[in-house]
């Protein structure tokens, strides 16, 4: 059995939601976002008219999220890659900082007092 690549699916994990406070198409973008960062090269170059085919929106969207995700500092801009037929697109990175943050936030939400400090 092959192994998936980055680009057939994507995990959402709760510090997202929780710690990070996103929903619907902010949290999607940014679960793919974070699942490219880490299981490609470390960074997310995805065109964005690929990711809205695999999202169900329109590429209009997904330029506003990532205006978003990168207003709210979750993500980064590194420079650009070169995709499928010479075309150029940004690449992105996560701020990991927030994504600490995030699981911290999480953590405490769910520590019981068995794990030990929080």
């Amino acid at each position: 059995m092959a192994v998936p690549k980055a680009a057939e699916y994507f995990r959402v994990y709760r510090f997202m939601a929780e710690g990070m406070g996103l929903t619907g198409i902010d949290l999607l973008v940014y679960a793919r976002v974070f699942h490219f960062c880490k299981m490609s090269e470390g960074s997310y170059y995805e065109s964005k008219p690929r990711a809205a085919d695999f999202l169900g929106t329109t590429d209009r969207q997904i330029r506003r999220t990532m205006k978003r995700l990168l207003d709210q500092g979750l993500i980064h801009e590194v420079g650009e890659a070169k995709v499928s037929y010479g075309r150029i697109t940004k690449r992105y990175v996560v701020d990991t900082d927030a994504v600490r943050k995030a699981m911290s936030i999480t953590k405490r939400l769910h520590w019981t007092g068995d794990e030990g400090d929080p």
